[in-house]
């Protein structure tokens, strides 16, 4: 709720409510505009930090052999290995950068998602992922240019 102290020309002072009127509408587009797009972006961002790092420790114990059952990293093929050590470094980064919702973590996640969803189809060899993490991450990547460019309508 939103008040505001308003004084009459008399010297009254009152205050006044300055919140929308509270609706029962429950859709999507209501609810946003209580809560803002800018606010649903950030909290998104800070949903895609938690999972980007557990990509990255996920990567890491590929790394240091914690998972055998999917195979001695230094036996895996030397592509696989260079993928998953980039991004063992690239996904910890952008997690960090998430969620301090900078310019530059958005950036970096972009890059991750958009190399790691290309992967599968551009060299299958070196894909730490297959054809269903890579559609996850592009609708992912649209997801927050969805919500980027609400929020950009927002603001404005």
């Amino acid at each position: 709720m939103k008040y505001i102290m308003r004084q009459s020309r008399d010297g009254a002072i009152e205050l006044v409510d300055r919140s929308p009127a509270t609706t029962e509408n429950r859709d999507l587009m209501s609810v946003m505009s209580r809560v803002g797009w800018e606010h649903a972006l950030l909290w998104y961002m800070r949903t895609l930090a938690w999972v980007w790092m557990a990509k990255g420790l996920f990567h890491w114990a590929i790394i240091l052999g914690a998972f055998p059952a999917l195979g001695q990293f230094t036996t895996m093929a030397l592509p696989l290995q260079a993928t998953i050590v980039a991004f063992a470094c690239l996904d910890l980064l952008a997690a960090i950068g998430l969620w301090l919702a900078a310019a530059w973590g958005g950036a970096i996640w972009l890059l991750c998602a958009v190399v790691e969803g290309a992967s599968p189809f551009l060299s299958p060899r070196a894909a730490a992922i297959g054809y269903g993490g890579a559609v996850l991450n592009i609708t992912l990547v649209a997801g927050y240019f969805l919500l980027s460019w609400r929020a950009a309508r927002e603001r404005a």
